[in-house]
């Protein structure tokens, strides 16, 4: 139990903000792996778009964001490579919802594209306030 804390504590105190956009990726890819048909245009990616590695990948970047967040090595390189993984991803599914909603014209689909606009926003933030040498 203490360590459970300790754990918790140290997630909170030193990186916080590596763990929720880590939560937030972890999120994202469940839903994308959970539904098999999310993605429905372009008709010629459907196939690419909805496969299950897609999902896996968010999941993969978050687990790994997470994991950076606790760790006590904490090396700038791979905290850099996350970031712009999950920078990536994040901007691909954002425009992706926005083309959906252009095509489909669900209210729904321009509130997601908005809110990973935001989220994606967000890791710009961590990735400006990171540190990118090792002084």
């Amino acid at each position: 139990m203490n360590k459970l804390h300790q754990t918790i504590k140290h997630l909170w105190l030193n990186h916080p903000q590596h763990a929720l956009l880590g939560l937030t990726m972890i999120g994202v890819g469940t839903i994308l792996l959970v539904n098999r048909y999310y993605f429905f245009w372009p008709p010629f990616a459907v196939h690419i778009l909805n496969d299950d590695l897609v999902g896996g990948t968010f999941i993969a970047v978050g687990i790994g964001l997470i994991c950076w967040s606790v760790s006590n090595k904490n090396r700038i390189s791979t905290n850099r490579n996350l970031l712009v993984a999950s920078a990536v991803l994040l901007a691909a599914e954002s425009t992706a919802e926005f083309c959906h909603a252009f095509i489909s014209g669900r209210p729904h689909m321009v509130m997601a594209g908005f809110l990973e606009l935001i989220i994606l926003l967000f890791d710009f933030l961590v990735i400006s306030n990171s540190k990118k040498h090792n002084y």
